[in-house]
């Protein structure tokens, strides 16, 4: 079953799923009419641009990779770029089916992506554009139709990014050694380990602290973001075992499934 999980994960579908139920999580937080064809089309365009962001890794690449998830990718680049493809097709397909006003989120997003993926090389801060991308894409399917209900929960949303923010840079400082190793830039790359150590430590310090409180005094839904930060923090402070066999990509990953406990509660 772990193998399974293990080549879920290096295909970055786990990614993909994990975004499709945080979606359907804050569609119910926002009292949003729910499409399915939406959040299939956001699981996929999470899964192509997680994957063409490592297709073009490995293509600019002189030597065999490193890491496990880029030896995948380069083993198996013309397949890949075959599926990715194929999903884009889909996409195209679903997007007739989508409502609207989420669909012109979505061709207003899909110009900054393309940018993205084109000069991510040169971004100082890589993580933070994944960031954005990421948080505002899976609010698009939960779109309200109303900006009072959405800032009604700016406060779930802004630790969403904040917990996407923090679990990227987490990686960034895991993979510090293997991206110095194949020419790959980070945060953690450019500023170093100890520099993005401290932001990781404050981040989920913050968090941990706003979370607890919002969980206890302003909404039940506050305990799926603070489980979150908990497990983020686990990860953090027991980097030593996360560290190997790239354990911190399977549950850092893993923690976006969260939101499905969410999908049970009353809010």
């Amino acid at each position: 079953m772990l193998r399974v999980y293990r080549f879920l994960n290096l295909l970055s579908l786990d990614v993909a799923f994990g975004a499709a139920l945080t979606t359907l999580f804050f569609s119910k937080l926002l009292q949003a009419p729910v499409r399915y064809y939406g959040v299939v089309a956001l699981g996929l365009t999470v899964w192509i641009i997680y994957t063409i962001d490592r297709l073009m890794d490995v293509r600019q690449l002189k030597q065999a990779a490193i890491s496990e998830r880029h030896k995948f990718h380069q083993n198996n680049y013309k397949v890949l770029s075959v599926a990715v493809g194929l999903a884009i097709v889909v996409v195209c397909i679903l997007a007739v089916f989508i409502r609207p006003s989420v669909l012109i989120g979505g061709l207003v997003l899909a110009p900054l992506i393309a940018v993205y993926l084109l000069l991510q090389k040169k971004l100082p801060i890589k993580e933070l554009a994944v960031a954005v991308m990421y948080t505002v894409g899976v609010l698009l399917p939960a779109w309200p139709g109303r900006w009072n209900l959405l800032l009604q929960e700016a406060a779930m949303i802004t630790q969403l990014f904040f917990i996407a923010l923090t679990n990227l840079l987490l990686f960034a400082w895991f993979e510090t050694a293997v991206d110095q190793a194949m020419g790959q830039h980070s945060l953690a790359t450019r500023l170093g380990k100890q520099v993005v150590a401290r932001w990781i430590f404050v981040l989920v310090s913050c968090g941990l602290v706003f979370s607890l409180p919002y969980a206890v005094f302003v909404s039940p839904a506050g305990w799926i973001i603070f489980t979150m930060w908990l497990g983020l923090a686990f990860i953090y402070k027991f980097h030593n075992y996360f560290g190997r066999a790239e354990r911190y990509r399977l549950w850092g990953d893993a923690i976006f499934y969260l939101p499905a406990i969410g999908l049970f509660m009353k809010h």
